[in-house]
């Protein structure tokens, strides 16, 4: 069932990548299946990551859809096994959520759903793969998390968990540092 669910949701979203609507729906019913422990299967989640990152590149700004892949992405990447975190990780996933923390965290608008969801998601997207936790640092991720921090400092939720990731990909870094 799980299979022929993310096929229909993949194709729904391939033949209208330019709905938002569509795209929204078809991530945040991805991610509460997985979110009810429905493991993904490791043929499927290419595909479909594949596919719902095209929508985020289509849409960036858009914090709708934004929220929903963040949603999405941390979901499948929770309920799967090394694989399916591996297929998330290979899909570019993480390096756009970063650009979600970038965008939003500067973004004037009612934006701490779309920041908690992100935060969230690059938590679970590969942090503990080194080269995942290098990328993520280059992309901007440090200073992203330390904007949404000083920012927000009020969402003890969302600051706690931005100070989370931001303690694991300075671990991984300072690891990654050579002796001096």
């Amino acid at each position: 069932a799980w299979g022929m669910a993310v096929q229909g949701l993949v194709k729904a979203v391939k033949a209208r990548p330019g709905d938002v609507a569509v795209s929204v729906s078809a991530c945040v019913a991805v991610a509460w299946a997985c979110e009810r422990r429905v493991r993904p299967d490791d043929t499927l989640v290419a595909d479909s990551m594949a596919s719902f990152v095209m929508v985020m590149r289509a849409h960036p700004r858009d914090p709708d859809v934004a929220e929903a892949a963040c949603f999405m992405f941390a979901a499948v990447a929770k309920a799967g096994g090394p694989q399916v975190r591996g297929q998330v990780i290979k899909s570019g996933a993480p390096l756009l959520v970063v650009l979600v923390l970038r965008h939003f965290g500067d973004d004037p608008g009612e934006v701490q759903p779309v920041l908690r969801r992100a935060v969230n998601a690059i938590r679970l997207v590969g942090l503990d793969d080194s080269a995942t936790a290098g990328a993520v640092r280059l992309a901007g991720a440090p200073d992203a998390l330390r904007n949404i921090i000083r920012r927000f400092p009020e969402n003890q939720t969302l600051k706690k968990a931005a100070q989370a990731a931001l303690e694991a990909i300075e671990r991984d870094g300072a690891g990654a540092m050579p002796a001096a």
